[in-house]
């Protein structure tokens, strides 16, 4: 009988013990990187204040003009416009946030989007230091969603962004990217 117990816990933990099949892969289906400059632009103009996401200390960590810099000889405002590594930092910082519901909602071509914390705490969905900094169907939103779903707005992003002085700032214009 305690031979059958030993056998018992043995092979528990052996197939506790399983690990993936070596040829296993998940792929990841990934936002637009080109079109997110427009997207990082109105992120770091509505949530990219040192006090909130434009801090070393947050999960989700936005580079930008008036925040923190990516690089350690720039200050707020010195460069007066994003670079393009901080643009790179804050792209990685919002698909890097939630990995699995960012591969969800793509796979879903966008649909709910609210399931990523990005839009269910800026909308008040989901506690929120900064309260509630976006609403469904306002331009920031328009933005976001858009851009996950793979077609982004980007007048919808300029005009989610809080002036256009700033947005001429950050490097953008309606004439595209820098």
């Amino acid at each position: 009988m305690r031979c059958r117990g030993v056998w018992l816990v043995a092979t528990a933990a052996t197939l506790g013990c399983s690990v993936p099949a070596t040829d296993a892969r998940v792929t990841e289906t990934l936002p637009d990187h080109v079109t997110f400059p427009y997207v990082g632009a109105m992120l770091v103009l509505r949530c990219g204040s040192l006090d909130c996401h434009g801090s070393a200390y947050r999960n989700l960590r936005l580079y930008g003009v008036e925040g923190l810099r990516y690089k350690s000889t720039d200050s707020p405002c010195s460069p007066t416009h994003m670079t393009q590594e901080e643009f790179d930092q804050d792209y990685d910082s919002v698909v890097g946030l939630q990995p699995e519901v960012m591969n969800q909602v793509m796979a879903d071509h966008g649909a709910d989007p609210a399931r990523l914390d990005l839009l269910a705490k800026a909308m008040g969905l989901d506690a929120h230091k900064g309260l509630t900094v976006i609403h469904d169907g306002d331009d920031a939103y328009n933005c976001i969603a858009s851009w996950l779903a793979g077609h982004t707005d980007e007048q919808a992003c300029l005009r989610g962004s809080s002036s256009s002085w700033e947005v001429d700032d950050l490097g953008l214009s309606d004439a595209g990217i820098p």
